[in-house]
């Protein structure tokens, strides 16, 4: 299959041949297998559902890469090809209401299409610049998509899709031939790329601003491939002298400007591939050992490989961390610890409830506080969601979250000790945590 795509998935075929501090060193993320039964599976985007989309081998012979979609309720979907006579396709984006974005064949040997697939129509080919081939890369909330076509001319542009509006061309920079665009926001920004003599350049481009270089300096080139809504870019860019392999992952703002978010200590290259609300961040790159890893950059900067972040008995090798929502899960590409094999994983961050009193020892009728606070590597759960303080079978209080933390006060204990739980149910992201046992001691 002619890919298009962004840059992950050439890496990652390579490749494929308590508090935030103490979590941080300690099992944060609990580990889903999201490609049982399918064939080297590999996902490529993730929504605030946690619902998957990405790419998997089809058992035919010869043979074939499908799209698939991937729920908690449904498993692996294989989204067919364009007509359903195609022989390949492949899915890079998806939004909260389970629309996904890629590109597929409509018959064997011929160039893919962008498309946009809904469970109530199937495969819609999106169509072209002019060229014969096109890749849509990101689909937003309202169903505005980012993607690039080539052009009648042998060149590749960036488009801007909508429903209302077809297929537009992003355009290229001053003096360039060339574009792209690799990811696309709530408000319609796009992340991509474009040309200026034999470099490309990170851009960013709005409909109406048009194409706006962020102005890195990079002899080696630079690509955007990941963007929030508030405007943050991630991606990549190579500075160094004979452009070897050694490029940095970057973020940029547009107050702020670039930020290097540099290398495992030791090692020599990282790539940022997504972005969430939050400011997490996630791609690959090496470690010292020059083995390829996947990595996270938490909300303070920190880099930290994600295969320390799991269970040390999982037999799986995370090399390549693909996309991550709101929630802070992650999809990742990994390999059997042997070697063999390729999976396809959900990272989701483990909730801990931390139970602490305004005055331990207390005395009897007097007013003591009990807090709950709860979080994860990835920040608390949603305001609103409620906390269940109980001693036994008895329901103390049950009190919503406000920045992960609930509590409430009381003063008709008992004399004697009170043994406390709280418990956070979870939702559909967000894993369930129970604190431990707590002893609020009441003295005459």
């Amino acid at each position: 299959m002619k890919r298009l795509g962004r840059l992950l998935h050439f890496i990652v075929a390579a490749a494929l041949g308590i508090s935030l501090s103490s979590l941080a060193l300690a099992q944060a993320y609990s580990v889903t297998n999201i490609g049982t039964g399918a064939e080297q599976p590999s996902p490529s985007a993730i929504d605030n559902n946690g619902d998957v989309a990405g790419v998997f081998v089809v058992r035919t012979k010869p043979p074939q890469s499908h799209a698939f979609l991937y729920t908690k309720t449904g498993g692996i979907q294989d989204l067919g090809t364009l007509g359903g006579s195609g022989d390949d396709s492949a899915a890079f984006g998806i939004n909260t209401a389970g629309q996904v974005v890629g590109q597929a064949n409509s018959s064997p040997g011929r160039s893919d299409q962008a498309f946009l697939w809904t469970d109530a129509t199937g495969m819609i080919d999106l169509g072209n610049l002019g060229g014969p081939s096109s890749v849509a890369n990101a689909i937003n909330a309202s169903g505005q998509v980012a993607g690039q076509s080539d052009l009648a001319n042998g060149f590749t542009a960036g488009f801007f899709w909508t429903k209302s509006g077809g297929m537009q061309n992003i355009g290229t920079l001053s003096g360039g031939q060339q574009s792209g665009a690799n990811a696309i926001n709530a408000s319609g920004e796009i992340a991509g790329w474009a040309n200026v003599g034999s470099n490309d350049d990170a851009v960013i481009w709005t409909g109406s601003g048009g194409l706006v270089n962020l102005g890195i300096d990079a002899s080696c080139g630079a690509t955007a491939l990941g963007l929030n809504d508030s405007g943050e870019v991630v991606g990549w860019f190579n500075n160094s002298s004979g452009c070897s392999f050694t490029s940095h992952g970057f973020s940029w703002t547009h107050s702020g400007g670039l930020t290097d978010l540099g290398v495992l200590p030791g090692a020599q290259y990282s790539f940022a591939y997504g972005i969430n609300s939050t400011g997490q961040i996630v791609g690959t790159g090496d470690d010292s050992s020059s083995a390829v890893v996947a990595l996270l950059w938490t909300g303070d900067g920190t880099i930290h490989d994600l295969n320390t972040l799991i269970a040390p008995g999982i037999a799986r090798t995370l090399v390549s961390a693909n996309a991550i929502n709101d929630a802070g899960q992650i999809v990742v590409n990994a390999t059997a610890k042997s070697g063999k094999g390729n999976y396809a994983l959900l990272l989701t961050p483990i909730m801990t409830t931390v139970l602490a009193s305004s005055l331990n020892p207390s005395e009897s009728g007097q007013a003591v506080t009990i807090t709950a606070t709860v979080g994860s590597i990835a920040g608390p759960p949603p305001n609103g969601e409620e906390v269940v303080f109980k001693q036994g079978a008895t329901v103390l209080a049950t009190v919503p979250l406000t920045a992960g933390v609930a509590s409430f006060t009381t003063s008709t204990l008992t004399v004697g000790q009170h043994k406390i739980v709280a418990t956070y149910a979870g939702d559909i992201n967000y894993a369930p945590s129970k604190s431990l046992v707590f002893t609020q001691v009441v003295d005459k």
